[in-house]
């Protein structure tokens, strides 16, 4: 990859419209950075969603803002060495949900991307898109989701290598994991800080919010 296209900055600008190149460091899908930058998860919307990475993936530290992080395989943030994971990149974002509708794959219609596939029997929201990545380096199908976290909903995209072998069924399978893991672990993070007042039902997730996550 490129340092000089900053493609951190496309990842997060991607959902968050940030404005300054050096707040994100490049980042490359292949070789580790030299520096440990590896973290086992992290805390988003204002530490009400415990974000927990699929197996061998890890957060980026320099990714994190209060409703973003970039996940990637550990050993290429200086963690440990890991053989069982892909080499990918996963984004998580997040936005206050409303109480309208329950969150549905109608949702990620796009002029600008075709959905190829809609999974609707996952924990999360799934779809297949082919579009335009953040980088040449990624192949132009990815996979984006999302669910609803107590009084907030997640969105995560998976991009994987352009030159790599494709991940076919276990792509939507890392964000599902992601998901199942996240959930748990806000919700025991809820119960322990809130005083029980994640246990309630979670109120039906609001029409056209998603735009916040992937626009």
């Amino acid at each position: 990859m490129n340092t000089g296209t900053c493609k951190g900055l496309l990842l997060g600008a991607l959902f968050l419209g940030l404005a300054a190149c050096e707040d994100f460091a490049a980042f490359d899908l292949d070789g580790s950075t030299g520096e440990n930058l590896a973290l086992r998860g992290a805390k988003l919307a204002g530490g009400t969603i415990k974000l927990v990475p699929p197996p061998g993936f890890c957060v980026d530290k320099r990714s994190l803002r209060q409703s973003f992080a970039l996940m990637a395989r550990c050993d290429t943030l200086g963690g440990r060495v890991t053989t069982n994971a892909p080499l990918a990149i996963i984004t998580a974002t997040t936005v206050k949900a409303n109480n309208a509708a329950q969150i549905s794959t109608s949702e990620f219609e796009s002029t600008s991307e075709t959905v190829i596939k809609r999974i609707e029997d996952a924990p999360l929201a799934l779809v297949q898109i082919k579009g335009t990545p953040p980088s040449p380096d990624m192949r132009d199908t990815y996979w984006r989701g999302a669910a609803r976290i107590g009084d907030h909903v997640i969105g995560l995209t998976l991009y994987e290598r352009a030159n790599g072998t494709s991940l076919g069924d276990s792509a939507p399978n890392l964000l599902v994991k992601t998901i199942e893991q996240t959930q748990e672990q806000s919700i025991v993070a809820a119960v322990t800080f809130q005083d029980n007042s994640a246990t309630q039902a979670p109120k039906p997730a609001g029409r056209g919010f998603l735009s916040g996550l992937f626009e």
